[in-house]
């Protein structure tokens, strides 16, 4: 079989038979001064509207997004990205708001880590909170198909309601107002089912689910919003292999918002079960992410859930505080329709 020509898309690479491509990428320090201290960037007291729900944008490339307020003219569009260490901001953005410049950052793309630039941006509201003194890479907006990233420096310190059959998210105070019969936000308990289960941290932040099961193989599970596309690395990929024989796949390119690319292998599981939900058949993909390694995840079997398992969800909750996930209703597609 002919490889598809790469072509070259925003964070992914899309309009491939199999269906597309996932990417992550994740920020971090090139040196201890690269990186603000926690206390250089405090949410402001909340205003009275901080507890209505941002509106999350339809996105083709299933990726959500949400209007945000960094002083321009315009509400420019941010993805929410529970897969990046920091906030990130388009070249556009940056030359439309002058900003000054900041030091280098080194980030791990999806083959490699290399160092790319900083502006400085006084302050980015969103959600009803103002976050100050922010210093986000730069990337082109050709590759990041959006104004920026609303990454783990702004959403870890709080509880991230993703509301994805609303077309909202919220994010509250992180705290232990959750129980197994629902939300409670400010002693209001929402009719919401939810599917709570315990997580732990990773690295970078990120919240890693261990009750995870691909085609019965024990795996670890981390939430990144911001890929389009769920992948598994090669050591989830040959243990589903040995319990159920090698599947057919193609291969794929996948491209980062650095640039860079990498070969994948697009396929398929029958039977994937997320924290006690059985999500059936689901288009996987499989390859050598850099990201796994630098998350300590190379040598087990791992999955990065992106948009499109998200998106399966009536309501997603990320509470970073309590180390924990919350799952909502699994959304029915529609029926199909005679011709």
């Amino acid at each position: 079989m002919r490889r598809p020509d790469p072509v070259p898309s925003r964070r992914t690479a899309l309009a491939l038979s199999a269906g597309g491509a996932a990417a992550l990428w994740l920020p971090v320090k090139a040196d201890a001064q690269t990186r603000p201290p926690p206390a250089s960037l405090p949410p402001e007291p909340p205003p009275p509207e901080a507890q209505e729900a941002a509106r999350l944008l339809e996105n083709l490339l299933t990726r959500l997004g949400a209007r945000v307020d960094v002083g321009s003219l315009r509400d420019p569009v941010f993805v929410i990205d529970t897969g990046a260490e920091r906030t990130a901001i388009s070249d556009r953005l940056a030359d439309e708001l002058d900003l000054a410049p900041g030091p280098p950052v080194l980030v791990h793309g999806i083959t490699a880590a290399e160092v790319v630039r900083t502006v400085r941006l006084p302050r980015l509201d969103f959600s009803g909170r103002r976050f100050t003194n922010l210093t986000p890479p730069v990337f082109p907006f050709a590759v990041l198909g959006a104004d920026g990233l609303l990454g783990l420096d702004v959403l870890s310190r709080f509880r991230l309601t993703l509301e994805v059959r609303r077309r909202r998210a919220m994010m509250t105070p992180s705290g232990p107002d959750v129980d197994e019969r629902g939300f409670f936000f400010n002693g209001v308990a929402s009719r919401m089912p939810s599917n709570i289960t315990p997580a732990r941290s990773g690295r970078f932040g990120q919240l890693f689910l261990t009750n995870v099961q691909v085609e019965g193989v024990p795996t670890v599970a981390f939430v990144d919003s911001g890929a389009q596309y769920s992948i598994g690395n090669l050591a989830l990929m040959r243990a589903i292999d040995a319990r159920i024989g090698p599947a057919a796949r193609q291969s794929i390119r996948v491209y980062g918002v650095i640039g860079q690319s990498l070969m994948v292998d697009s396929g398929a599981v029958s039977n994937l079960r997320l924290a006690r939900r059985e999500l059936g058949a689901t288009p996987l993909l499989f390859g050598d992410l850099h990201a796994f390694r630098v998350l300590g995840l190379a040598d087990q079997p791992a999955l990065l859930l992106g948009a499109d398992i998200l998106t399966r969800f009536s309501r997603i909750t990320l509470d970073y505080g309590q180390s924990r996930i919350s799952l909502g209703e699994l959304i029915k597609p529609p029926p199909l329709r005679s011709p």
